[in-house]
């Protein structure tokens, strides 16, 4: 059964009465239920014509002394049957067409779970390079800038966009925050 593959089927099918096992077949299933929707479409036009038929008897069944609405409120006794019944029918015929296409959504997305679990964990590995190689980067770059940093003051810095040079303590230029921190080795 190509369908259920992915299970232990020797565990699971013991569980399962043998009649019901050819059902697990995607095209068992879809003769099986169609056969089903048939069958309870043709109850359901039974019961709407069984209903037809009391309505009109019940509800002209007049008795001397009743008023205007009793022979129907008598016959809505009987006839709140046969509308469960048509009711039943209904939904029991749209149950089996819902179950078909319910197994086969479900038959091909346990199909395609494999194939996007894979994507999935490949762009995340992506998604991980990525982020490591930008943090590789700024790593070097920090390094970098730490490593050319000019023990002199007098040196012109990148920091000192609109700022002006100003005497520190100790008699150092300021230029920057960077500048207030000693920086010596990485």
């Amino acid at each position: 059964m190509p369908e259920i593959e992915h299970t232990n089927t020797d565990e699971v099918l013991n569980r399962v009465p043998a009649e019901f096992r050819p059902l697990l077949q995607l095209e068992l299933l879809t003769t099986w239920t169609l056969d089903r929707q048939r069958v309870h479409n043709a109850d359901h036009g039974d019961y709407e014509a069984a209903r037809a038929l009391f309505q009109t008897v019940l509800r002209s069944q007049v008795v001397e002394g009743d008023g205007t609405w009793s022979a129907r409120r008598r016959a809505r006794k009987v006839e709140k049957h046969l509308n469960r019944l048509v009711k039943a029918s209904r939904d029991a015929a749209q149950a089996s067409e819902g179950l078909r296409t319910a197994y086969a959504d479900h038959v091909r997305t346990v199909a395609a779970l494999p194939g996007q679990r894979a994507a999935k964990a490949k762009a995340k590995a992506d998604r991980r390079g990525q982020i490591n190689a930008f943090a590789t980067k700024s790593l070097n770059k920090t390094v970098s800038a730490m490593a050319t940093r000019p023990d002199s003051d007098e040196e012109s810095s990148e920091e000192t966009a609109g700022q002006s040079v100003v005497k520190g303590s100790g008699g150092r230029t300021v230029r920057g925050v960077n500048d207030l921190f000693d920086r010596k080795g990485a």
